[in-house]
């Protein structure tokens, strides 16, 4: 066995940092590591939080005016962040981003009409947030919405 000197150690342990992260990249996705999922972000310019009541123009915000649409609300005033799916016509289901598990962004899976979360163990959610499987034991926040013209009207509290 060779012996290695504490430069050649490090640079063989950092190239085994990368080729690990690469591989559990590849097998459970890159957000089970950064914790950030690939449900995009709201248009800042769509929505304005103030007294604990989150008002958003779907006017603006292209993504939530189609069935299928979901979009992600990471702000300060709001703990564990949003996640908004346009579930079916004027239905809008909302609920905490991160998983109780791990902390992960979930991700809207509209097809099973759920909230999954891609990290290690992949736990499943209702669209109210009730835990369907998977290893988180807390359920997400759900969040009532009412649908004004193109006005949704949430109540963070």
């Amino acid at each position: 066995m060779d012996k290695l000197n504490r430069r050649q150690f490090l640079e063989k342990g950092a190239i085994a940092v990368v080729v690990t992260s690469t591989g559990l990249c590849c097998l459970t996705g890159c957000s089970a590591i950064t914790k950030v999922g690939d449900t995009a972000a709201i248009n800042p310019v769509s929505y304005k939080l103030k007294d604990d009541i989150l008002t958003i123009d779907l006017s603006k915000e292209n993504t939530l005016n189609q069935v299928g649409g979901a979009v992600k609300i990471n702000h300060p005033a709001i703990q564990d962040g949003m996640i908004l799916a346009h579930v079916e016509d004027n239905r809008f289901e909302i609920a905490s981003l991160h998983c109780t598990h791990r902390g992960v962004e979930v991700e809207c899976d509209h097809l099973e009409t759920r909230f999954k979360c891609p990290s290690l163990g992949h736990s499943t959610f209702t669209m109210d947030g009730a835990n369907i499987s998977g290893p988180a034991k807390r359920p997400l926040k759900e969040y009532e919405a009412v649908l004004k013209d193109t006005l949704l009207i949430i109540d963070v509290i």
